[in-house]
């Protein structure tokens, strides 16, 4: 899936799109395919948005323990930045409970507080720390850039993600050191 495909699709109707239906099932697959052999439970899931387009589709992995979903918790994610033509790995607290619990100034500031400790917590990780752009203006992902711990980004243009494969395997060791009391 190219970045650029997901920006002419979202101009279509969500319902019924193959883009929408290959994203969820077969991206979602991949993903589980790219940790089969982790000895770590984890759910993979992956959406285009609900009801509507995501304004960043996402990829992610939840340890089942901690949380089950993009709203709240520490998780690894995978999202496209399809103003951009890039995907993102990120290391990521969830975003829409924090932002419904202290509305959007102090949501922000508390997932950039939770964002930073758990930064703290991986020195020497690897990855990016600073700021992080999805690509779009829209509330719930600048949540996601609030909440970002650390990540890393590489172009989707060309569709060769070099690198990317063991930059995962690195960020999902770092996510199950974080989460090891």
């Amino acid at each position: 899936m190219t970045a650029r495909r997901y920006a002419f699709e979202r101009a279509r109707p969500v319902a019924g799109n193959p883009l929408a239906g290959f994203f969820r099932r077969d991206v979602a697959a991949m993903g589980r395919a790219a940790i089969a052999a982790r000895s770590e439970p984890l759910l993979v899931r992956a959406s285009t948005g609900a009801p509507g387009w995501a304004a960043v589709p996402w990829l992610a992995f939840f340890a089942p323990q901690v949380t089950r979903s993009m709203r709240h918790g520490l998780y690894v994610a995978v999202f496209v930045n399809a103003r951009d033509e890039g995907v993102v790995l990120s290391l990521q607290h969830g975003a829409a409970d924090a932002l419904r619990l202290h509305g959007p100034d102090a949501g922000l500031r508390h997932l950039r507080a939770q964002a930073a400790a758990t930064r703290a917590a991986l020195p020497g990780h690897g990855f990016r720390a600073g700021p992080v752009d999805l690509g779009s203006p829209a509330a719930l992902p600048q949540g996601y850039q609030a909440g970002c711990a650390i990540w890393d980004a590489w172009s989707a243009r060309d569709g060769a993600l070099e690198g990317f494969d063991a930059a995962l395997v690195r960020m999902l060791d770092l996510y199950r050191l974080r989460l090891v009391p």
